[in-house]
């Protein structure tokens, strides 16, 4: 079996040699490391890789390089590798170039240089993991999918045989006792496989959202350092004006300062906006990465459901840093506090909003930017239950699609990213839990909205 190929690319070949001995040094023994001193030099090594029959998980670029640039280079390969992980490890890469990568190439990470080897280190341990497990999911949802259908036509073929023999001849009744045994014996198998897969998704949804905590909270910390350095230089340029001792100052100058007392109020606008992004991410997760229990507590639904939205957009957000919905929500404020299983309810929310954002950014990549992404989330406070609505503008799901979309295993998704059971074990929860209710309202290519209720005499 070929090794997979981690490509560097960087026009100093000082950096390129102390980047491919680290990465030899931490993932030489499973993987390949080559290297490229041009964005056009690289393309060439991508085209030899792929007739070679080699995978390419990971790309690390620099962003200036003579010729083609960082950017540039990520944007031509997201397109023939889309699957391969992109990382600028770079220092003087700007907010343009950056943007471009995620938009057009769908920038994994951002590290500036000089780098921390462990921190390298812990990226690319990450990509790499992130890659094979998505191709490992792929695989396995495919073959989950054909052993379901073929358990189910075994299922309905052994029906047949049993009423077949039942009108045909009686004499054959032990053997047909026999057949509906085994038939038993496979169901009681099937419910046991299904509920270790749901306990399994439930840990797995934790785990996605949990794994990249770290390197989520990173970008914002990357972007405050960033911007903490700029008002440095600013304050720098700033302290010269005034050590002139020129004053009043001429016109000119006095223009001088007041761009830079802008950029100043600019650069700490947007720190304080990624330190509250940071402590927003900190708190969504603390929340979800609680114990689950089936003990029903008292909380309020308005309040659970806004930190499941909190919980839900930044998640999109770690996958797409660019993505945006207009969100509405109107929260009835008579909704009682309620007794309920918090986590699961929790689980349940995030799930939807999730699956939502979901649809909205799949219309948005056909649509691009003559469509704005809308998210409506809403309760009110009927005399016999609550009703919690939860409408996006997306591509809807389809006629043939929306009457089964709450049978385990059965997913709209592109296979490897979704195995179908996040709406399974939201019905189990909502139906079976709570005594409620849950349904799909939708119009392809124009929405979907689920309606849950909650009965009050049952929370």
């Amino acid at each position: 079996m070929k090794k997979q190929v981690i490509l560097c690319v960087d026009d100093e070949m000082l950096v390129l040699m102390s980047l491919r001995d680290q990465l030899m040094r931490n993932f030489g023994s499973f993987y390949r490391i080559e290297l490229a001193e041009s964005g056009e030099e690289a393309l060439e090594v991508m085209e030899e890789l792929e007739k070679e029959g080699h995978e390419m998980p990971i790309i690390i670029t620099d962003q200036i390089m003579p010729g083609m640039k960082g950017d540039e280079l990520l944007t031509a390969a997201h397109k023939r590798y889309p699957r391969s992980l992109k990382i600028f490890l770079t220092g003087q890469a700007d907010a343009q170039a950056v943007g471009n990568a995620v938009n057009k190439a769908n920038l994994y990470r951002y590290i500036p240089k000089p780098w921390d080897e462990h921190d390298l280190q812990l990226t690319v341990s990450t990509a790499l993991q992130s890659y094979n497990q998505d191709k490992q999911l792929a695989e396995q949802n495919r073959l989950l999918e054909n052993l379901y259908q073929i358990a189910q036509q075994e299922i309905e073929e052994r029906k047949r045989v049993e009423a077949l023999l039942a009108e045909t001849n009686q004499n054959l009744e032990k053997k047909v006792s026999e057949r509906t045994r085994e038939l038993s014996k496979t169901l009681e198998n099937l419910k046991n496989t299904q509920a270790q897969l749901i306990v399994q998704e439930k840990l797995a949804s934790l785990g996605r959202l949990s794994a990249g905590i770290a390197h989520e909270i990173k970008n914002p910390l990357n972007f405050i350092n960033s911007f903490a350095a700029l008002n440095l230089d600013r304050t720098s340029e700033l302290k010269e004006i005034i050590d002139t001792g020129k004053f009043p100052v001429p016109f000119k100058t006095g223009e001088e300062i007041r761009e830079i007392l802008d950029d100043l109020v600019s650069n700490a606008e947007n720190i304080l906006e990624e330190g509250r992004r940071a402590d927003r991410i900190i708190r969504s997760m603390l929340l979800h990465a609680r114990d689950s229990s089936t003990e029903l507590q008292s909380r309020n639904i308005n309040e659970l459901l806004k930190e499941a939205v909190n919980l839900a957009y930044h998640a999109m957000r770690s996958k797409d840093s660019f993505f945006n919905v207009a969100m509405d929500t109107i929260f009835d404020s008579h909704v009682p506090d309620s007794m309920i299983m918090i986590q699961a309810l929790n689980q349940v929310f995030v799930n939807l909003i999730n699956n939502a954002c979901y649809a909205m950014m799949e219309k948005k990549r056909i649509l691009g930017d003559k469509y704005m992404p809308r998210l409506n989330v809403s309760t009110r406070n009927n005399p016999e239950h609550i009703e919690i609505r939860i409408r996006d503008n997306g591509k809807g799901i389809s006629e043939k699609s929306i009457g089964k979309i709450f049978d385990p295993f059965f997913t709209t998704k592109p296979a490897g990213e979704g195995a179908g059971l996040g709406l399974s074990i939201s019905h189990d929860i909502i139906c079976q839990g709570h005594g409620g209710d849950i349904q799909a309202i939708s119009e392809e290519g124009q929405y979907t909205e689920m309606v849950i209720t909650l009965p009050k005499n049952n929370l």
